[in-house]
Parts: C-alpha cells; sequence; structure tokens
C-alpha cells in the first residue's frame, strides 16, 4: 500500500518491519569504515533520537488505556536498542550503509508516537462528544415528539472537526473497550458505552459519505441513526451473571434491541429522511441472505440505507469484538491485526451473499483505496488461520431461534430501564 494507515498497518505491520530494519542493520556492521562523530546525518540522526526520547517520555496515558500503554512500552524498547548507536556516547559505532536503516527505524517510531498522540487527542474530543450526545438526547426519553436539533448541531460539529482528519485510525478507537473504561473512569454512567458505540458509528459513516457521493443523499439519515441505532439496549434490563445475560431474560428479548431502539426513535422528526430512521434502525443487523436478526429479512425487505448502515455496523462490531476473529484461542490477533482481520472477515461474508457488495466496496474503498486488492489476495491464501471459526459459530441458512447481539452488557450494568419510562 502507498500509505499504510496506522488503523491497517497489518498490511505493513510496524514490529516486523521494523525486526526486519535492525536485521539488515547488523548484517551491514562490518562492510566499510566506521563514520566520524562529527558526520553532520549523524548529527542530525542524533537530534532525531534525543527529540523522540523527551517526546516518549513526555506521554500522559491513563490508566485504563492498555493498548495505548503497551504501544508506548513497545517505542521504548526499540529506542533503548537505538541508545546503542545513537547516545552522547555509543557504545556500538556505526558506518555510512547503516545511517540510511536507522533512519527507517527513527521514522517508525514517530509515527508510532504521532499515532498514540491522535489517539490521546481522539479520546478527549470523543469525551466531550458524549456529553453532549447524552445531553442532546435527553428530549427521546421524555417526549413522543422530539425535535432533532441538538442531535443535527452536535453532528455539524462533528463535521467540521473532521474535515481535518485523513485516516481512519484518527477517529476510529484502537480500543473501544479502552475508551469506555476512560468515560466510565470520569463519570460512572452505564450508557457511556452505547453513546460511545454511536459516536465511532456516526464518524466512520461520515468519512465514508465524504468520498462517495452515494452516500451523501440523506446522510442525516444515516448519521442520526449511527449516533442513535444501540438506544434499545438502554430501555433493556441490562443484568448480568458470569459474564452472560441474566437467566431471566431470554436471548429472544436481548435480540429485541433493534425493534425497541426503532420504536424509541420514532417521534424523532425534521431532518431529510426522517421518515426513514426507525426502519434503519430496526434492521441494522438484518442480512440479505435471511441470517440476520431481529426478523431474518432477506434482500427485497432491505432499503438501501439499511444495507449501508448495516456494512458499518458490522465492520465496527468486528473490529471491536475481538471473539469472532481468533479461533478458539488457537491465535491471538495484535491490535494492528484485529483491524484488517475485521475487514478480512466482512469481505468473506460479503462473498457469501450476506451484505450489500457495493456497501462493502464502498466502505473498504474509505478505509484504504488498495484494501479490496490485499482482501483479495488474502482471502486466495487461505491459510488454516483464516478467520474460519465464526463460519462454524454461525450458520448460513436462517437460525432457529435469535443470535446473541454482538455486544453483551458491561460488568458494571446496575441501571435499569423499563419499556414504560419513555
Amino acid at each position: 500500500m502507498k500509505q499504510s494507515t496506522r488503523l491497517l498497518r497489518w498490511l505493513a505491520p510496524s514490529i516486523r518491519q521494523e525486526r526486519d530494519e535492525w536485521t539488515a542493520l547488523h548484517s551491514k556492521s562490518q562492510l566499510s569504515e566506521k563514520i566520524d562523530p562529527d558526520d553532520r546525518k549523524f548529527l542530525k540522526l542524533q537530534s532525531q533520537y534525543r527529540e523522540l526520547v523527551l517526546q516518549n517520555q513526555g506521554f500522559k496515558i491513563s490508566a485504563p488505556q492498555q493498548t495505548l500503554t503497551q504501544i508506548q512500552a513497545r517505542v521504548g524498547v526499540i529506542l533503548q536498542r537505538c541508545r546503542l548507536y545513537l547516545d552522547a556516547k555509543p557504545s556500538h559505532p556505526l558506518c555510512q550503509e547503516q545511517l540510511p536503516i536507522l533512519k527507517r527505524i527513527l521514522d517508525l517510531i514517530q509515527e508510532e508516537q504521532q499515532y498514540i498522540r491522535s489517539q490521546l487527542l481522539l479520546t478527549q474530543t470523543s469525551l466531550h462528544y458524549l456529553k453532549q450526545l447524552q445531553e442532546a438526547s435527553q428530549e427521546i426519553w421524555t417526549k413522543p415528539f422530539c425535535n432533532p436539533n441538538y442531535l443535527l448541531n452536535l453532528l455539524r460539529k462533528i463535521e467540521i472537526d473532521d474535515v481535518y482528519l485523513n485516516h481512519p485510525g484518527e477517529f476510529l478507537f484502537v480500543s473501544l473497550k479502552d475508551f469506555i473504561a476512560v468515560a466510565n473512569f470520569e463519570s460512572q454512567d452505564t450508557d457511556f458505552a452505547v453513546y460511545a458505540r454511536g459516536l465511532e458509528t456516526a464518524r466512520l459513516i461520515n468519512f465514508v459519505s465524504v468520498q462517495h457521493k452515494e452516500w451523501q443523499e440523506n446522510r442525516d439519515l444515516l448519521l442520526l441513526a449511527g449516533l442513535l441505532h444501540d438506544f434499545g439496549w438502554m430501555m433493556l434490563n441490562q443484568e448480568e451473571s458470569d459474564g452472560a445475560a441474566d437467566d431471566s431474560v431470554s436471548l429472544d428479548e436481548w435480540a429485541q434491541h433493534p425493534l425497541v431502539g426503532a420504536a424509541l426513535l420514532g417521534g424523532l422528526r425534521g431532518f431529510s429522511g426522517d421518515s426513514y430512521l426507525s426502519e434503519v434502525v430496526s434492521q441494522h443487523h438484518e442480512r440479505l441472505d435471511g441470517t440476520g436478526f431481529p426478523r431474518r429479512l432477506h434482500t427485497h425487505a432491505l432499503s438501501e440505507h439499511s444495507r449501508r448502515f448495516a456494512v458499518i455496523s458490522r465492520y465496527l462490531e468486528l473490529k471491536n469484538s475481538r471473539q469472532e476473529l481468533t479461533g478458539g484461542g488457537l491465535r491471538t490477533y495484535d491490535v494492528e491485526e484485529i483491524t484488517f482481520a475485521a475487514a478480512l472477515q466482512l469481505y468473506r461474508e460479503m462473498k457469501r451473499g450476506e451484505w450489500d457488495e457495493t456497501a462493502v466496496t464502498q466502505t473498504l474503498s474509505a478505509l484504504d483505496p488498495e484494501l479490496q486488492e490485499e482482501l483479495r489476495l488474502s482471502d486466495r491464501k487461505n491459510d488454516l488461520f483464516s478467520l474460519k471459526r465464526y463460519q462454524q459459530y454461525r450458520r448460513d441458512e436462517a437460525h432457529s431461534h435469535a443470535m446473541r447481539p454482538h455486544i453483551l452488557p458491561s460488568a458494571s450494568s446496575t441501571q435499569t430501564r423499563s419499556l414504560t419510562d419513555s
């Protein structure tokens, strides 16, 4: 890929690339005479190294953000290796052939640090957005008909801010679980998980819409559906027992959250495509082959908006749920691999006829123009660890009972809402 994003780095993994660079660096250690300590290029590398060390030490990462902490630690290890060559008094001399290799290693470190910085900024802005979303959606719970102006103003603000973002790694969480932990650390609100999923979904829809004109028609419809699509979860009794739904709540009841959310949002009017909002929300887990839930609708019953939204929802579901992307514990994917593995699983499900091909192609091309070709090649290899578990986990034919929803309530969920509260 010409410009591989940090989000989809599995295509060019930084860890493996960095390992190859060190191998090349060691192989050239005896090729020519050692450079003068006053060499201009060498001094420039030393200056870049010192700056990167200071930047890595200056990151203030909160304890719940475990994934970012791991990336920072990995950067620290690479910097310690560079210290042998670029310290004020280096213990390992360098030759001219090694300088370009060391420069590439430092550039990799700089890219990693830039990603950490963008994720920290994403956390700060998203916390602000979550509070605004929570305030803007209060009328939904109390009025049978409500004006969407507050929600639309929030969307306009997000759209303006996201104009300056260049790739998905700047608005998609490296770990949604970590972000929710940060949000709960600041405010003990069990509904933040629903708001966070909605915010991430809306931002990905906006990113795809900017690149594909077909998505811009009734874009407010898709964006509002993204923000609010999982509100049905907050209408159900969220209780957990031993990591699973309480026995008093059946799978059928859990699988009804799209319909419950659609009924809740039926009174939201006053924007382009408002009459389709309930339809899109109720169908965001349906599939073209009739194996979705809760109603197992087929191709002819799904609108174009619903097909597009379902693809976005499915990709983020896969990205944020590693259970479906690991082979029963046989293989654990790194963070960089998860995002590519999610795209690969979505691509394979599309080939089986579960998702709209045009919507999937447009979504993947928005993530990266060359991603579709990479997925095609990876799918052809069909190696032993090619994400076959989900094909066994879920049959292609219609289920005899409703599927377990994609996200179980968090362990900290203690609040409940009855269906009559609104």
